[in-house]
């Protein structure tokens, strides 16, 4: 999910802060995944509530990667085609730990909203770039997370090249809509959950972390962990 860039990040993260957010998002959606998947505690449990902070803070790193200067259109290009290919990798391992062929897993989920970014920088015609934002917004109801989750990475993205109050309400609304259908699930825990990674998010921007930039690592780890997952539950 990382993109490599010598470039600084929007909105005055460093890079070993964007690093740490995304590996506190990995460490929670562990706690998730072995939770329920491998342990069989409901979505009502501290597993589930504790795993809602990690996809608003994957969608917030990648919206701030995808947002440095330079060439963005190539770099959404290549993100999307990393991210959807690791989520083809990691189907198999998502069906067997989790036991659902319906859903597609949140790697899905950031590819698509790296997808619309890249059709927001796309020189194509805007007919064409409509054309495949409607594709997406239809793909995205087949991932974790739905439209809310994929639209939330795009308005990210232009919210820290952009800036302004309108961009900053939509970011809220999808923050609250993603949070919501985690309730759905989860209950009011599961909702303020979600809320609270805005909260890891301000004070990790507020420390001096410095961490190296493994991006290729959170590949592998990713259909990994699913798999590990699935072989336990068939052991």
């Amino acid at each position: 999910m990382a993109v490599a860039s010598a470039r600084p990040a929007p909105l005055g993260f460093a890079d070993g802060q964007l690093e740490t957010l995304k590996w506190i998002g990995m460490a929670s959606m562990f706690c998730d995944h072995i939770g329920r998947h491998l342990l069989g505690l409901p979505h009502e449990s501290w597993a589930f509530i504790l795993g809602r902070l990690a996809f608003p803070l994957f969608a917030l790193v990648l919206a701030l990667n995808l947002a440095r200067e330079g060439d963005r259109r190539a770099r959404c290009a290549r993100a999307t085609t990393r991210l959807l290919a690791w989520g083809a990798v990691s189907v198999l391992p998502s069906i067997w730990a989790r036991g659902d062929p319906a859903m597609l897993n949140v790697l899905f989920t950031l590819g698509l909203g790296a997808a619309l970014c890249w059709m927001l920088e796309s020189p194509a015609h805007p007919a064409w770039r409509a054309l495949a934002c409607v594709a997406i917004a239809g793909a995205s109801w087949f991932v974790e997370f739905g439209t809310g989750g994929v639209f939330l990475v795009a308005a990210g993205y232009l919210y820290a090249i952009q800036r302004g109050a309108g961009l900053a309400t939509v970011v809220a609304l999808l923050v609250l809509a993603t949070a919501w259908l985690n309730a759905i699930f989860g209950g009011w825990p599961a909702f303020f959950g979600t809320l609270a990674s805005l909260a890891v998010a301000g004070l990790v921007r507020l420390l001096p972390l410095h961490m190296p930039r493994w991006q290729l690592l959170f590949y592998l780890v990713y259909p990994t962990h699913l798999a590990l997952i699935g072989a336990l539950k068939a052991a």
